[in-house]
């Protein structure tokens, strides 16, 4: 039993590594944004970790980044929560129960592992962008009065989020059934 547990410590571990660092691996985009290559971590939690223990993790992150821990892509503290992107951290934090109840809504349909992984993680990449879009819609708003500037910041970075976006959730959603299948993990729920 302790050997299982610190298995699983191990891997949490790993993997809130592998989230700050994935953080810090970023390309500026114009108009003050960016994007990081944390997203591919950030799909790779749920499958490996689970409900609990992914939540643990995604949880832990945004509290540690919001007191001061520099772990997010551009540093960290109680001021983060008015950036525009901060509504991406808190639909990161969640993700592991919607992906956990998307899990539940397509495992009984007779679908390729690829495909109904493909459908969890593009919902899930959905949900994120209606959180992230909507905080960062709320603290822009507060930030300007010129909605056609407004307007014009939004479209152009959510068009770039996006598109990378569903490039990097495919390639999470590849790499994790390579990963399951090399290591010869068992297949539950999503996988099987």
């Amino acid at each position: 039993m302790y050997r299982k547990r610190t298995n699983e410590m191990t891997r949490m571990a790993l993997f809130f590594a592998l989230l700050i660092v994935t953080a810090k691996l970023v390309i500026s985009l114009p108009l003050l944004d960016y994007l990081s290559l944390q997203i591919i971590t950030v799909f790779l939690i749920y499958p490996f970790l689970g409900k609990k223990d992914g939540s643990i993790i995604m949880i832990s992150y945004l509290v540690l980044g919001v007191i001061g821990l520099p772990i997010f892509a551009s540093g960290g503290g109680f001021a983060y929560v008015f950036k525009p992107t901060f509504g991406f951290l808190l639909a990161f934090a969640t993700l592991p129960l919607i992906q956990a109840l998307l899990t539940q809504l397509v495992r009984q349909q007779k679908w390729s592992p690829l495909t109904r992984m493909l459908i969890i993680n593009y919902s899930s990449l959905l949900y994120i962008h209606l959180i992230g879009i909507g905080y960062k819609l709320v603290i822009l708003r507060l930030a300007t009065q010129n909605f056609a500037a407004l307007s014009s910041i939004l479209t152009v970075t959510t068009l770039i989020d996006l598109s990378c976006d569903i490039l990097l959730v495919f390639v999470a959603s590849v790499v994790t059934l390579k990963m399951k299948s090399l290591l010869g993990v068992k297949a539950s729920g999503l996988f099987n």
